[in-house]
């Protein structure tokens, strides 16, 4: 299983690529009359992992560095299309499995949660690769500007949690916390 710090440093470093991808593409066709209801803006569809989404936020590309994490995000999207296939698949024959009249096989629900597990970890891997290779796309500059963007996300992220937070957790967790205000 992948660490919540090692599941952040992911997001943080793959989420270029998505925006870079919303980039690339022209906006989104407008609905016709009875036709497909167009996606909201900002969109990108199934093909990008969601950790890659946010690390291009606020960053100005050249053509240049677009049409390289598109043809990226491109070469492997039949691949992550199969993937999100076979999840898709895995989760119904669990679902099947839990659902049967009868005990459940759990040597049969093992076997597939590890067959999923594995696929996890594959895109996983999939998205580190592809984080990598954005980072090495980036200049400095953007660099600063992601990790820059990402602080400040984190910060309001923290605030609206100690501001979700009910009174009695919070006066808890103050008492645990040595840093709490």
């Amino acid at each position: 299983m992948i660490s919540k710090k090692t599941f952040c440093l992911l997001s943080l470093a793959a989420a270029p690529s998505f925006m870079a991808l919303a980039h690339a593409h022209g906006p989104a066709p407008a609905p016709g009359p009875g036709g497909p209801i167009a996606p909201p803006p900002g969109h990108m569809g199934m093909m990008m992992p969601p950790p890659l989404m946010g690390m291009l936020r606020g960053v100005d590309l050249t053509k240049e560095q677009r049409d390289k994490i598109h043809a990226m995000m491109h070469a492997h999207r039949q691949e992550r299309r199969d993937a999100m296939h076979q999840r898709r698949d895995l989760d119904g024959q669990i679902g099947a499995l839990l659902m049967a009249k009868g005990p459940v096989d759990k040597a049969k629900l093992d076997g597939l949660i590890k067959q999923k597990e594995a696929l996890n970890a594959k895109d996983e891997e999939a998205m580190a690769a592809d984080a990598v290779a954005i980072h090495d796309i980036l200049t400095p500059e953007q660099l600063d500007k992601v990790r820059t963007t990402q602080e400040k996300l984190d910060a309001l992220e923290a605030q609206i949690r100690d501001l979700m937070r009910p009174p009695h957790a919070k006066n808890a967790a103050d008492k645990d916390d040595d840093d709490a205000p």
